[in-house]
């Protein structure tokens, strides 16, 4: 029998703590959806591009790579092969997340690769 958990709340809540050790108590993987959504809203800010403009982020989304790896406890995350664990965590990012995350285009995006990651018990390498 598979199932999903999700832990959802505002940032600094203490879901990525609560998920680390739910997972780790059941043997679960731990897919942090927040980083992969976080790494859409650092590359359209990067490219300056506004979530009001669904054709430009649209665009952005075919060519995303986001790989999440482990290194021992420590999640790193790459974006376009770019380490940018810490900068997806910045207050620049923080502040318009919610808005690339709430589109269907990135949803539509995220959703199956979600997935893949938690049926094949492995983080994903790249779109």
């Amino acid at each position: 029998m598979s199932f999903i958990v999700a832990i959802d709340g505002p940032a600094g809540s203490g879901k990525g703590t609560i998920t680390k050790l739910v997972s780790e108590k059941l043997g679960l993987i731990n897919i942090d959806t927040g980083a992969m959504y976080r790494c859409v809203a650092l590359k359209a800010l990067n490219e300056g591009i506004n979530p009001s403009d669904i054709e430009k982020v649209e665009k952005m989304l075919e060519d995303i790579s986001i790989e999440i790896k482990r290194n021992g406890n420590n999640q790193i995350v790459f974006l376009d092969g770019k380490d940018v664990s810490y900068e997806i965590r910045t207050p620049k990012v923080d502040a318009c997340v919610a808005k690339f995350a709430e589109l269907a285009c990135v949803r539509n995006k995220m959703k199956p690769l979600q997935r893949k990651m938690g049926e094949t018990r492995k983080y994903y390498n790249g779109w």
